[in-house]
């Protein structure tokens, strides 16, 4: 009987049968989903983050940087998905996800996942209706190593993996302005959804019940981190507000964190914290965590 694994990433791929490609001790097979997601990108100038996706590969090693960039290498990896489609990552904001595809694999751990993406049809929009340009590693497909919080264990009953394209790490501003063009340095995590917990909450000035603040980037760090953390290994996560002050951050595995809120430098307040950390739990939204900033 055929197994099926479902994985979850932000995109979701057609089915198919696969030889056995881990390191798993069964013979049978499992269905991978993937979808894709997005940490919003911070800049409030920014319309649109369009990213081409060729396809999506897995293994069943934790490959080099290299092994991923070479997308014309296809020794140890099997497609698993196809969508050849744009998307506009910043639609993909506060958990929101779509399926890029599935795939029937056997079942065992993968450690090894990249997207291919086409740089000649991805492109940014700013709010003025001009696209800055964007320096891409390479003119052809580029491989994008996907970074696994933990290696994906595909079981008979299915697994579910989700892509969080990081938009804010990701595209690095050229200069002091979104028009200067960006530098495109990919940050792509993937986590297995049903192991995972999400944030959400508002930022407001002044006070809890004070105006709300919309545009502030907000992150996710490694417990113990300060307020004027810079180390970007400690950013576990990042969003921004919408324009009610709300944030909503999901995918994230269980633990404590920090969570920090820097509001746009032109709205005069400073960075603050989330009051006493935040614990996250499987399967659990913990809800309403207010984080007060102030000039």
């Amino acid at each position: 009987m055929s197994r099926t694994l479902r994985l979850s990433a932000a995109i979701a791929f057609a089915t198919f049968g696969l030889a056995a490609c881990s390191d798993s001790s069964g013979t049978g097979t499992g269905l991978l989903t993937v979808r894709m997601t997005d940490a919003p990108f911070p800049f409030s100038d920014v319309a649109s983050v369009d990213v081409f996706v060729v396809r999506v590969d897995a293994r069943a090693s934790d490959p080099t940087d290299a092994q991923a960039t070479d997308e014309t290498n296809q020794a140890g990896w099997t497609t698993i998905a196809t969508p050849n489609a744009s998307f506009n990552l910043l639609d993909l904001a506060g958990g929101r996800t779509t399926n890029l595809g599935a795939a029937t694999l056997a079942t065992g751990t993968y450690d090894g996942f990249r997207l291919i993406i086409d740089p000649s049809k991805s492109t940014m929009t700013l709010t003025d209706g001009t696209q800055p340009a964007i320096t891409f590693p390479s003119a052809g497909h580029s491989g994008i190593k996907v970074n696994l919080a933990q290696p994906i264990s595909l079981t008979a009953d299915g697994s579910v993996m989700t892509l969080d394209f990081d938009v804010g790490r990701s595209f690095v501003m050229r200069g002091n302005g979104a028009k200067n063009g960006f530098i495109f340095k990919p940050v792509v995590q993937a986590v297995a959804e049903d192991i995972t917990g999400s944030v959400s909450g508002s930022v407001h000035a002044n006070s809890a019940t004070g105006a709300v603040v919309p545009n502030a980037t907000v992150e996710v760090l490694t417990a113990g981190s300060l307020i004027t953390d810079a180390d970007p290994t400690h950013i576990v996560r990042t969003t921004s507000t919408d324009t009610n002050g709300n944030y909503r951050i999901a995918f994230l595995l269980p633990g404590t964190y920090v969570v920090r809120a820097t509001p746009p430098t032109a709205s005069g307040f400073k960075p603050a914290l989330l009051p006493g950390g935040l614990t996250i739990t499987t399967a659990t939204e913990t809800q309403n965590q207010i984080i007060v900033v102030a000039p």
